[in-house]
């Protein structure tokens, strides 16, 4: 994809666990606490958490600790998923 300005990408290591919510703290943990500093960035730029889910059930789920949803609703940062059922080209 071609930004039509700059982005900036930060990846958490792959998960077969499942583990949503380390991977989370493992996005945040070299960011900065100061949500003075969060409420800039978002106000001023689109900013989002990504997760692509790769179910290996047709019914099978994933959640996320209010811990998780508190860290990034004080950050301004949404949380947008893919989920993709067994078979479903990625």
């Amino acid at each position: 994809m071609v930004a039509r300005t700059g982005s900036w990408l930060l990846n958490a290591a792959d998960c077969q666990s499942g583990d949503l919510d380390g991977q989370i703290a493992q996005l945040l943990e070299g960011l900065s606490n100061d949500l003075t500093v969060w409420s800039d960035l978002t106000t001023r730029f689109k900013a989002d958490v990504f997760c692509g889910a790769f179910m290996q059930e047709s019914n099978e789920g994933l959640s996320l600790s209010a811990k998780s949803m508190l860290d990034l609703g004080a950050r301004r940062l949404s949380l947008e998923f893919d989920a993709y059922a067994p078979g479903t080209p990625a």
